[in-house]
C-alpha cells in the first residue's frame, strides 16, 4: 500500500501559490412561465343552474279513429306539417285510408235519412187531415146539439113530436161518435208524427256518424309542426286506437327544470335564461315563465318552466344546461374563472405577479357568468396569473409570457 505522502506535494504547491479551491454556488431555478392579465370591469350575472331535456308546449299524438288500409302516406319522420310544408294541397294532411266502404255507408245513411224524412212528411199530412176531420165533426156536433136542444123545448110545448125528438137525439149521438173517431185519428197521427221525428233524428245521427267516419279516413294533423314519430306504411291496415304520428311544434320550446328550494326562492317569472349543450353550437335564450308554488315531496325540489326562443341546433329532446340569471351587477371587477384556486383551510385565492414573483392573494368571490368571476381582494392594476397557476407557489419567480397573436385572415 502506497503511503499518503505523495499527495502532500501538490497541496503544498497550491498553498505556496496562494490558491484555494473554489466555493460551490447553489443552482438557480429558471423562472416559471405563466400567462397573466389584468382584471376587467364589466357586467356579470348571478345565476342558478339546472339540466333537463328540451320539450315543446305544442305537441299532439295522432291516433287512428277508424279501421282501414293505408292508401297513401304524405308525411314521414322529420317532415314539416302546416304552413310552408312541401307537397299536397292540404298542408296538414298526414295520410289517407281506403274510404270506399265508408262512402257506401254514408250513401246508405243518406238514403235512410231521406226515407225517414219522406215518412214524416206523410205523417204530417195525416195529422193535418185528422185535424180537418175533427174540426168538421165538431161543427156537425154543435149543429146536432143545437137541433136536439130545440127539439127538447118543442116536445115540452107539443110543437115537436116524439119521433122528431128521438131523431135529433140519434143525430147528436152520431156526431159525438164522429168527433171521438176524429180525435182518435188525430191522436194516432200525432203519435206517428212523433215517432217519425225520432226516426229522422236516428237516421240523421247514423248519417252524421258515417260522415265523421269518412272524414276520419283522411288523417290530418291538428297543429303545425314537425313529425317526430311515424308508424304508417302504405298498404298496411290500421285499427282504431293505433298511434300513427306525433307532431311537435319546435317554435314553442320550453324547458322544465328542478331547483333546490333555496335556489328556487331567488327565481321569478321574467328572469332571463341561457341554454347551452355539448351537442349544439352556440346558445339559446329565453325567460322563466313559471315557478311552481309547491315543493315536490319525492325530490324536495321546485319545478321551474322557461320559454325558449328558437335557435339553430336546439330542438325537442335535446339535453341542455340552463343558467337562470337572478341578478346582474353592471360594474363588477372580474377575472377569468380558470384563474381561481381553492384551499380547504384558507378558501379561494389567486396568484398575482408582483416584482417578477407570484404572490398568493386571498379573494372573495361574487357573481359568475360566461367564464368570468367577480372577485374582491385585488385591484385593476394587478396582473393575475390565468395560465400556469397550478405550477407556481407563493414567491415563485415567474416569467409572464406574451399572449399569442390572433391568427391573421388569409387574403
Amino acid at each position: 500500500m502506497r503511503p499518503l505522502g505523495h499527495l502532500r506535494l501538490p497541496l503544498l504547491l497550491l498553498a505556496s501559490c496562494g490558491g484555494a479551491p473554489p466555493e460551490a454556488k447553489p443552482p438557480v431555478d429558471p423562472p416559471l412561465p405563466v400567462r397573466a392579465e389584468r382584471p376587467a370591469r364589466g357586467a356579470v350575472a348571478d345565476t342558478v343552474e339546472t339540466q333537463a331535456a328540451l320539450e315543446t308546449d305544442r305537441h299532439v299524438a295522432v291516433y287512428a279513429e277508424v279501421d282501414g288500409k293505408v292508401l297513401k302516406r304524405t308525411r314521414d319522420l322529420g317532415d314539416r306539417v302546416g304552413a310552408g310544408a312541401n307537397g299536397g294541397e292540404d298542408p296538414l294532411l298526414l295520410a289517407r285510408l281506403d274510404d270506399r266502404e265508408l262512402k257506401l255507408a254514408l250513401e246508405e245513411a243518406d238514403v235512410d235519412l231521406r226515407n225517414a224524412q219522406g215518412r214524416i212528411r206523410e205523417f204530417d199530412l195525416e195529422r193535418k187531415r185528422a185535424e180537418r176531420e175533427l174540426d168538421q165533426a165538431g161543427v156537425g156536433l154543435s149543429e146536432a146539439e143545437a137541433a136536439h136542444a130545440r127539439a127538447s123545448e118543442g116536445i115540452k110545448d107539443g110543437t115537436i113530436s116524439v119521433e122528431e125528438h128521438e131523431r135529433t137525439t140519434f143525430a147528436k149521438s152520431l156526431c159525438q161518435k164522429k168527433v171521438e173517431g176524429a180525435q182518435a185519428a188525430l191522436d194516432k197521427a200525432a203519435v206517428a208524427l212523433e215517432l217519425g221525428g225520432v226516426a229522422v233524428e236516428r237516421a240523421r245521427a247514423v248519417r252524421d256518424r258515417a260522415a265523421v267516419a269518412l272524414e276520419r279516413a283522411t288523417i290530418r294533423a291538428p297543429l303545425e309542426g314537425v313529425v317526430t314519430f311515424c308508424n304508417v306504411r302504405e298498404g298496411e291496415r290500421v285499427r282504431t286506437g293505433d298511434l300513427l304520428y306525433r307532431v311537435e311544434d319546435p317554435s314553442a320550446l320550453v324547458l322544465y327544470g328542478n331547483l333546490p328550494v333555496r335556489e328556487a326562492a331567488r327565481v321569478a317569472a321574467g328572469n332571463p335564461v341561457v341554454l347551452t349543450s355539448s351537442a349544439a353550437d352556440g346558445e339559446a335564450r329565453g325567460k322563466v315563465v313559471l315557478v311552481a308554488p309547491t315543493v315536490d315531496r319525492e325530490s324536495g325540489t321546485v319545478r321551474v318552466k322557461a320559454g325558449i326562443d328558437p335557435a339553430p341546433g336546439f330542438f325537442p329532446g335535446l339535453f341542455v344546461t340552463m343558467r337562470i340569471e337572478v341578478a346582474t351587477r353592471a360594474d363588477a371587477l372580474v377575472v377569468p374563472r380558470r384563474a381561481l384556486l381553492h384551499d380547504d383551510e384558507e378558501g379561494s385565492y389567486l396568484f398575482v405577479v408582483r416584482d417578477g414573483k407570484a404572490t398568493r392573494v386571498l379573494v372573495r368571490t361574487g357573481f359568475e357568468g360566461d367564464g368570468v368571476l367577480e372577485v374582491e381582494g385585488i385591484n385593476e392594476e394587478d396582473l393575475v396569473v390565468v395560465e400556469g397557476q397550478d405550477t407556481v407557489a407563493d414567491g415563485s419567480v415567474v416569467e409572464v409570457l406574451k399572449a399569442p397573436e390572433p391568427p391573421q385572415e388569409s387574403r
